[in-house]
């Protein structure tokens, strides 16, 4: 059942503080303070059971005193008060709270206790709870302030939200001295009913916001994370700052795959695969964010660098080339416009070098010889003697009004430049104090431009056969731990192939499955034997019944002498595989938050070592197959390199689009590889097979 929507928070018209207090220190007399001092329009009321007036307003014992109708309350009282507060709520029909009162899980088994009953309670209620143990919640262009926080940021397209309370105090108190407005700024708290997914879903609707921003340290609910953020992301750019990268995040499953592929990596996937960016610091975000506000999306990676010194011109080249963007000249009927109106020693190339004393009238006159080119600009200025930094901001905001592209700034320097930031900043145009920021700024735009542009609608499931995929389970099912033969049929259900093989208990048994299958290869088969070279348990290229039965027989000794406790099933018996194949991975495991992942790497056996794979949830469609195969390092060897000819891209690809929903339909797969996977120039087949599956979830 779906929740009630956000629609309250934005747009209140009546607010009770209930823990409202006649001190200002206090945090419920902060937060009544704050909602006054903000110039909120609406009906205030105090809840106070003590005191008949509160800060000059009339103030109620309790929230079932108010004979008005209420749109919210901020709940600032002590913990054990807060669930029968928000009974109260329920009781008088007001549609939203904000409580900020601290005590729960952050407080011990007391406290976590507490929170446990409150989430039970929420369950099915028509009341929605921001919190608790938060910041608060503000809406500037409404006046509306809800925090303990002293002071409004300016209203602004910018919608945040933070799970972090002590990192919103510190952002609005930066915001303060810089051009950035909020549409929306939120804490989130212990998020007993809203969460980031909520809001996300709730800025994708609102008029006001132009840009999504959220600083995360988790999801409640990764697929529902997902799919909002997807839904967000095609209206509106949407750029996120995770915590907690670290490798001690990672969970640690049996498999290659499972070790390639932490929460982490779920994370990336799912923003890169939703349309959205992630960035890596508190700065990037912001940096970006003053990219987009503005509205002008990157027309493709080209990017123009404008300087009047060629150090800052060759800094932000580098930073481009590292950020994914091309530094290219322009076409040369534009480069003769430009030396047309520049002295004889200034560079027309990229970056555009106006040499240090340039002038207002030079940066002017060279902007608007590039006017034709739809790159984005970077414009830089290094402070001269005579500089003039603030004509030289006026020369960029006239030359570049009907640029459709991103037009950034640099302004190098300190009190010298300070004038021409402050002219650029109030027009819109974002301004920063050196190359790399802002050119890092602009790839990471691009690079959201690029997602935002290429989603598309998933392509139809690939047809599978349930005649053969239902036993194909059963038995798979029954194993629980897969090899090949076991995973075998499950992968030929969705059609894709395996290199033939047989299981031979004996060594006579070896001899006649040589005798079908031809040259073979025979691997041991042992549920307690992960690396099966290590132990002798490979034998390549055999051929012929006898050398079959021989070569049996011996690594049955070889690997019970090596391995005495394992239980020894038989030998896998395999026909040869072609030569000529790339060996890749493709792998799934289900992560705890996000569901099925798909994983595909070069490597081979040393996939672990390479690392040089790439991640998506399940499923993928073909297209996004594609674009995963193309991240990897070793990208072009897959189109063809020292004399090798490319693979089957399109098998490539399709391979692992049914993979993936191999992958999202088997209910209970834990974790399943096909590694090595063969990728020839026609056609791909699967060499080996392991993976697990939960015998306790049945569809």
């Amino acid at each position: 059942m779906s929740r009630p929507s956000l629609e309250p928070f934005l747009s209140a018209r009546a607010v009770a503080v209930v823990g409202a207090s006649t001190d200002p220190s206090k945090v419920g007399g902060s937060v009544l303070a704050n909602l006054v001092a903000g110039g909120f329009p609406g009906r205030v009321v105090p809840v106070n059971a003590r005191h008949a007036i509160v800060q000059g307003l009339r103030a109620v014992p309790s929230l079932l005193d108010v004979p008005e109708p209420l749109d919210l309350a901020v709940v600032a009282v002590p913990a054990p008060d807060v669930l029968p507060t928000l009974q109260q709520c329920v009781a008088r029909a007001i549609a939203g709270a904000v409580v900020i009162s601290a005590g729960f899980r952050e407080a011990g088994p007391e406290g976590k206790a507490r929170e446990a009953e409150l989430r039970r309670w929420l369950r099915g209620q028509p009341l929605r709870v921001v919190g608790p143990n938060c910041l608060g919640w503000m809406r500037p262009a409404a006046r509306l302030n809800l925090t303990f926080a002293p002071g409004m940021p300016r209203p602004g397209t910018l919608g945040f939200l933070s799970h972090s309370g002590a990192l919103c105090t510190a952002i609005l108190d930066w915001s303060r001295d810089h051009p950035v407005g909020f549409s929306l700024f939120a804490s989130l708290g212990n998020q007993a009913d809203v969460s980031e997914t909520d809001v996300i879903a709730a800025l994708a609707e609102d008029s006001e916001t132009r840009v999504i921003l959220g600083y995360l340290e988790g999801v409640a609910d990764g697929r529902a994370f997902f799919e909002a953020l997807g839904a967000a992301a095609a209206r509106k750019p949407c750029v996120l700052l995770k915590a907690g990268r670290s490798a001690e995040g990672a969970r640690a499953v049996s498999s290659h795959t499972g070790a390639l592929a932490g929460s982490d990596r779920a994370f990336d996937a799912a923003v890169r695969q939703a349309g959205a960016v992630r960035v890596d610091t508190l700065e990037e975000l912001f940096d970006v964010a003053r990219v987009l506000v503005p509205g002008r999306a990157p027309a493709g990676r080209r990017v123009l660098v404008i300087t009047n010194g060629g150090g800052l011109g060759i800094l932000a080249t580098d930073a481009a080339r590292d950020a994914g963007l091309e530094v290219t000249p322009s076409s040369e009927e534009i480069r003769a416009g430009l030396r047309a109106v520049l002295p004889r020693h200034a560079a027309t190339g990229n970056p555009v070098d106006l040499i240090g004393d340039a002038t207002p009238a030079r940066y002017r006159a060279a902007l608007e010889a590039l006017a034709g080119d739809p790159a984005a600009l970077v414009v830089m200025l290094a402070p001269q003697a005579a500089t003039d930094a603030a004509g030289i901001a006026r020369a960029v905001l006239s030359a570049t009004r009907d640029r459709t592209g991103p037009v950034l700034a640099v302004l190098a320097g300190g009190a010298r430049v300070r004038p021409g930031v402050v002219a650029l900043e109030d027009a819109g145009i974002p301004c920063y104090p050196f190359p790399e920021r802002a050119v890092r700024a602009l790839g990471h735009a691009t690079r959201l431009a690029d997602r935002r542009g290429r989603r598309a609608p998933p392509a139809p499931a690939p047809p599978v056969d349930p005649a053969a995929l239902a036993p194909a389970l059963a038995s798979a099912r029954a194993a629980g731990t897969l090899g090949l033969l076991d995973g075998a049929p499950l992968l030929a259900a969705y059609g894709i192939a395996t290199v033939p093989a047989l299981l031979a208990k004996t060594p006579e048994a070896a001899a006649e499955a040589a005798r079908a299958l031809g040259r073979v290869a025979l691997k041991i088969v042992s549920p307690d034997i992960s690396h099966k070279t290590d132990v002798g348990g490979v034998v390549l290229d055999v051929a012929g019944p006898a050398a079959a039965r021989d070569a049996a027989a011996e690594m049955l000794t070889r690997v019970a002498a090596a391995r005495p406790q394992a239980r020894l099933t038989g030998v896998l018996v395999q026909a040869m595989a072609r030569p000529g194949a790339h060996e890749l991975l493709l792998g799934t495991v289900r992560d705890a938050q996000f569901g099925p992942l798909v994983v595909v790497g070069f490597g081979g056996i040393y996939v672990e070592v390479l690392k040089d794979t790439a991640t998506r949830l399940a499923p993928v469609s073909i297209a996004e197959a594609r674009e995963m195969l193309g991240e990897l390092r070793m990208a072009p060897a897959l189109r063809g390199a020292r004399g090798r000819p490319p693979v089957d891209l399109d098998a490539l690809a399709d391979a692992m689009h049914r993979f993936s929903r191999l992958a999202a339909e088997t209910p209970g797969l834990v974790e399943l590889e096909i590694n090595p996977l063969l990728a020839y120039p026609t056609g791909v087949a699967a060499l080996d097979v392991r993976g697990r599956l939960d015998h306790e979830e049945e569809s």
